[in-house]
């Protein structure tokens, strides 16, 4: 059975925190933003998840958005595997991004993800115009949503940017194998925490992603891929990703 392996495709620089600062009303949770101590504020806790009621005041004021819409990533070998048994693997990965200077705070844009140490079946695999072993994925945008609301779980949807013409995650040789990567990918992120650092941890057995459906919606999301010429095919991938912003910032679940 042929296994071609590879570096989480998506980034997951992968953290999808949103929208230039927006000190107004905020947008619908899950939103990202900032939880700042203040004299009088709306929230009692660091988190901005619990309301000042009655005569209590609070300490703390929830400001939607961001000032600084930079973030890099760096992550470890992974794993793409097709339902098939095909695949890829490198051994580092890194990225960088920014966060869209908009009003819904759920959004990020201008990902772009180089793997390094690529290879399949021992050989090198490698992007056009790289140096071998080289992966670079094209643009990349994401956003954050519900996956199950009633238990607070949120998730960062990641897929090829409108501008992307051919609507691949990448494409690659290995030796003339030519792969090529399309659809789209959800990962778990963790919510109501305050911190400059994130950790993306995206799962799959036997080419599934272990979360394929935001909770709004019946449509399946999932990674597709296609080397040799041959139809594309379910694929699902392992890495782990940490996440850097350039400030501290949270994903409130409650605002």
């Amino acid at each position: 059975m042929k296994r071609i392996r590879i570096v989480g495709l998506c980034f997951a620089a992968t953290l999808a925190l949103s929208a230039a600062f927006v000190a107004s009303a905020s947008a619908t949770a899950p939103e990202y933003g900032r939880c700042v101590k203040t004299a009088k504020g709306k929230y009692t806790d660091s988190k901005c998840t619990k309301l000042a009621t009655g005569k209590l005041i609070g300490a703390y004021e929830w400001f939607p958005g961001f000032e600084k819409q930079k973030f890099t990533s760096s992550g470890g070998v992974g794993v793409l595997t097709t339902v098939g048994g095909a695949g890829v693997e490198c051994k580092a990965e890194s990225s960088s991004g920014e966060f869209v200077p908009s009003g819904n705070n759920k959004e990020e844009r201008g990902v772009i993800v180089k793997f390094t140490g690529c290879k399949s079946l021992g050989s090198p695999c490698t992007t056009v115009g790289q140096e071998s072993g080289t992966l670079v994925t094209n643009e990349l945008e994401g956003r954050v949503g519900w996956e199950l609301k009633a238990k607070k779980k949120t998730d960062v949807e990641l897929y090829p940017a409108a501008s992307v013409t051919s609507g691949l995650f990448i494409e690659f040789s290995c030796l003339g194998l030519v792969v090529k990567v399309k659809g789209k990918i959800l990962v778990p992120i963790k919510n109501d925490v305050m911190t400059k650092t994130e950790t993306l941890k995206f799962v799959a057995a036997k080419g599934v992603q272990k979360v394929t459906k935001w909770e709004e919606s019946t449509e399946k999301v999932s990674l597709e891929a296609s080397f040799k010429g041959g139809p594309f095919e379910q694929a699902g991938q392992n890495i782990t990703s940490t996440i850097t912003a350039e400030e501290p910032l949270e994903l409130n679940a409650v605002v």
